[in-house]
């Protein structure tokens, strides 16, 4: 009889620990996923900035110091030859602010303290996920998650009741 009891034991702790860690550990798995996915393209995002940045760098330095670039940039634009003999060159001092290059002006929404942006973006990241592993959806999902929480903290629960009332018979 001690056997049973103490494969009963075992088996309800190994159920509960089954129901009860996915749904806890998948879901901040998932986000993790998510972000480290964000962080990839927000790191290409900067890396095209920085490629652009350092292009408009070399054409303002051309701009300033090759009057032959500035001439086939004229050309370019306005489609016939300039006749440059007669021109004279004005320096043009740039204003406080025209220098300063910061990060793009965020999209307007209606709700300043809304996670639009966010939500649909992990929504899509768990969508392909439970599209790869598609059990992780009873683990994740609103419905069912509280369900199996609930059921592997009662099998964990009831095998620890189940251990103390054999210990107290004792």
């Amino acid at each position: 009889m001690r056997g049973l009891e103490t494969l009963l034991f075992w088996l309800m702790m190994i159920a509960g620990a089954a129901a009860l860690a996915p749904c806890l550990i998948l879901p901040a798995w998932l986000e993790h996923q998510a972000q480290l996915e964000r962080r990839l393209a927000a790191q290409a995002y900067v890396t095209a900035l920085q490629f652009r940045v350092d292009t408009v760098q070399k054409q303002i330095e051309h701009l300033r110091n090759d009057p032959a670039y500035v001439m086939r940039l004229a050309q370019q634009e306005f489609g016939h030859g300039i006749d440059a003999s007669k021109s004279e060159t004005i320096l043009i001092e740039p204003s406080p602010d025209e220098g300063v290059v910061g990060p793009p002006a965020p999209a307007a929404s209606a709700d300043p303290n809304s996670s639009d942006e966010i939500i649909p973006e992990l929504s899509a990241f768990l969508e392909q996920a439970i599209q790869r592993y598609p059990h992780a959806y009873y683990f994740v999902h609103g419905r069912t998650r509280p369900v199996l929480m609930s059921i592997g903290g009662t099998l964990l629960l009831t095998a620890a009741v189940l251990l103390g009332r054999a210990g107290l018979k004792r």
